[in-house]
């Protein structure tokens, strides 16, 4: 009975193996185009990376530093639509959208609406930049929050200052973000939540500068929540 079976499994293993070959041997011509039609696939992706993506990314380099350096001297609206000569960041994320630098661009001018207080700009900018930089992904996270303070949504501007506190481990953001939660939800009487957040920097980040702030906020929170210190 034993050797019944094996040999049904045989007979079967060998009747796949020929029914493969069979079809490749049919359809030998369709494999074939296909794995060529691949080949020149991959092909065409590498020669469009090479030929168009990497040169594009290169000039978008060279077109956003102007832009750069008058955001660093305070020249916003220089920086934001260019002198004449140089580009701004409105052209560069025009233009160049599908790089980092691009990308990048949209998030400066998040930043510079914010800082004119176009809010509802600032804070579409700030969803649509695609970031590869941790800090800077964080930072965009955080400062919807900001905006969204400013434009008075407090609940979906807690949600992001969470959210941003949670992104990455950092000693410079999360305890940053954490304050930011933390200060809103007492604003909102939400003093258990409050005390949480600043239990939070003090323990975990006892040497970020928020620190010492946190420890005295969290004791009135937690006095407030009803909560022993």
């Amino acid at each position: 009975m034993s050797t019944q079976t094996t040999e049904e499994k045989d007979i079967d293993l060998g009747q796949l193996y020929t029914k493969s070959e069979l079809f490749l041997e049919k359809h030998k011509n369709t494999v074939s185009i296909a794995v060529i039609a691949v080949l020149v696939i991959v092909g065409g992706l590498l020669g469009y990376r090479k030929w168009v993506v990497e040169p594009k990314a290169k000039e978008a380099q060279d077109m956003i530093w102007k832009a750069q350096y008058y955001f660093e001297i305070d020249s916003l609206d220089l920086a934001l639509n260019g002198d004449g000569n140089f580009l701004g960041f409105a052209d560069v994320a025009d233009q160049y959208g599908s790089t980092a630098t691009g990308q990048l661009a949209k998030f400066y001018i998040a930043v510079i609406n914010h800082q004119k207080g176009d809010y509802e700009s600032a804070l579409q900018y700030y969803k649509e930049a695609d970031l590869g930089d941790d800090v800077l992904r964080v930072m965009a996270t955080g400062n919807q929050g900001d905006v969204l303070v400013e434009l008075g949504r407090p609940e979906e501007a807690l949600a992001q200052f969470m959210k941003a506190a949670d992104m990455v481990k950092s000693d410079y953001t999360t305890p940053m973000f954490l304050m930011k939660a933390g200060i809103l939800y007492q604003q909102q009487n939400d003093w258990k939540n409050a005390a949480k957040c600043f239990e939070r920097i003090s323990r975990d980040y006892p040497m970020s500068p928020d620190a010492a702030t946190a420890r005295k906020y969290g004791a009135r929170a937690q006095a407030m929540a009803g909560q022993p210190s």
